[in-house]
């Protein structure tokens, strides 16, 4: 299939609010975009919906279930599609989307690694008459109403690794972002970090690369994102062992909470440009949290460097008694038995306390730092 390069003229003039008011959303308010990372198992899929109701669907998981998950979710019409590399647990169930919903657009990388069932969707898609487009070698902006996509320039194909041929797309909401990488390991990232480091740097969100695997994530590309959050896309106890320990290390001590599908469920962001709350299933809320972009003004030269600890988070070490208890489910015991505790290397330590086992530490995971 032949991608053309005007046509993101059209992406981002012809894309009107459509007129007849789509459901509200999950999670939803006037003025916010919502970014949901869905709960497919094994694989991606990431639904962004804008304040005037324009919708975008990154990847659609390993099978057609995601249809009932989207009607789940409220959708009942996609502007555009993404296809984020040739790999089954990112476009599996993209045919099934495609007959149900016959998005506006439909963007895909011109990778050489091609297979029947990945074949068979370009044919849906060219008989459906949905125009297709690609990345290009600049970066080009498609306007989901006020929320802008910024896909990356699209790097070298790589024909021995399809993982490396990834479409990265930054999601831009006022001073809120959020990092979509596919499945880009380390050769794929240090090319975009050369060619295309303002679209990188400072995210809010990251997604995280290759479902948490240790060629998704590095302390190099940590230190250009600088995260507040970060969220894995994973089935549970898949064969892969994703996301695997080296990854999740290196979070920890980064103090970048981290949620995942095959314990949380679909991670919902929702922001209204300046500020933005975490939703998980089932919906389980870490609070307004502050953004200041003043804290992200200058870049990290060291590849060792300590992010400047996240602000809206409480921190464990220093909090009061009174700040500890502003976390959902500890009272006064617990908050009594944190400080006896102190201090916390991470906040992986908080187990130790009596009273917080892995669940209760799961629920309060994304309102907590420890430095």
């Amino acid at each position: 299939m032949r991608f053309v390069s005007r046509v993101v003229v059209a992406v981002c003039l012809c894309l009107p609010i459509a007129s007849c008011a789509a459901p509200t959303p999950p999670h939803a308010l006037p003025g916010t975009v919502t970014v949901s990372i869905l709960d497919v198992g094994q694989g991606d899929a990431i639904l962004i919906r804008s304040p005037e109701g324009k919708t975008a669907l990154i990847d659609a998981g390993p099978s057609a279930n995601i249809v009932s998950t989207l009607e789940q979710q409220g959708v009942s019409s996609l502007d555009l599609v993404v296809v984020s590399h040739h790999h089954a647990d990112h476009y599996g169930g993209m045919d099934e989307v495609i007959r149900a919903f016959r998005p506006r657009f439909f963007l895909a990388s011109s990778s050489s690694h091609t297979s029947e069932p990945y074949l068979k969707l370009l044919r849906l898609v060219r008989d459906r008459g949905i125009p297709a487009i690609g990345p290009t070698p600049e970066p080009r902006k498609i306007e989901l109403g006020t929320v802008v996509l910024t896909i990356f320039p699209q790097a070298p194909n790589d024909p021995r690794e399809e993982n490396n041929n990834s479409v990265g797309i930054r999601v831009d909401y006022g001073r809120f972002s959020v990092l979509l990488a596919g499945d880009a390991q380390t050769q794929e990232r240090r090319w975009w970090e050369r060619t295309a480091p303002n679209l990188c740097a400072d995210s809010t969100v990251l997604k995280l690369a290759h479902h948490g695997s240790r060629n998704g994530t590095d302390a190099r590309w940590l230190d250009l994102v600088r995260p507040r959050v970060a969220v894995a896309s994973l089935g549970k106890n898949n064969d892969y062992h994703h996301p695997h320990p080296e990854t999740v290390e290196l979070l920890a001590r980064y103090d970048i909470p981290l949620l995942r599908t095959d314990r949380d469920g679909t991670v919902t962001i929702r922001s209204d440009g300046l500020h933005w709350q975490v939703f998980t299933h089932p919906d389980v809320s870490t609070g307004w949290s502050g953004f200041d972009p003043r804290r992200r003004s200058r870049a990290r030269s060291d590849r060792h460097a300590k992010p400047t600890p996240t602000l809206g988070l409480i921190n464990i070490n220093k909090a009061s008694k009174t700040q500890l208890r502003k976390i959902p489910g500890i009272g006064q015991v617990l908050a009594d038995r944190i400080v006896k505790g102190r201090p916390y290397r991470t906040v992986d330590d908080l187990v130790r306390v009596e009273g917080i086992g892995e669940k209760r530490l799961a629920e309060i995971r994304p309102y907590v730092r420890a430095r």
